[in-house]
């Protein structure tokens, strides 16, 4: 699936949130499809096991209408990611947390 004039086809992506403890700092991508964020979301997890200690975080997010900019997107997710999701449109599929955690932010 790919963007067609800037513009993501559907309602729904999915995110994933990786929070590397050495260093304190987010890292949010976002997907169109399922199996993409799935994909990258294992791969982030054999390198945190090998090279850093941190928490990756896989969700599925409800975006607010169709036919959304890619700018537009990344604001909304990064939004619900990073403040914590109240209104449930962000729904957590997978956690995997290696490594000692630091004090929170």
């Amino acid at each position: 699936m790919e963007l067609y004039n800037d513009e993501v086809p559907g309602d729904t992506v999915w995110a994933i949130q990786t929070r590397f403890y050495d260093w304190m700092t987010d890292q949010i991508e976002w997907y169109l499809t399922a199996e993409a964020s799935s994909d990258d979301y294992r791969l982030t997890v054999a390198y945190m096991k090998t090279h850093s200690s941190g928490t990756v975080r896989r969700f599925k997010v409800t975006l607010p209408r169709r036919r959304m900019e890619s700018e537009d997107v990344t604001l909304f997710v990064e939004g619900k990611l990073v403040h914590d999701d109240p209104d449930g449109t962000a729904q957590l599929l997978d956690v995997c947390v290696h490594g000692a955690q630091h004090q929170s932010r």
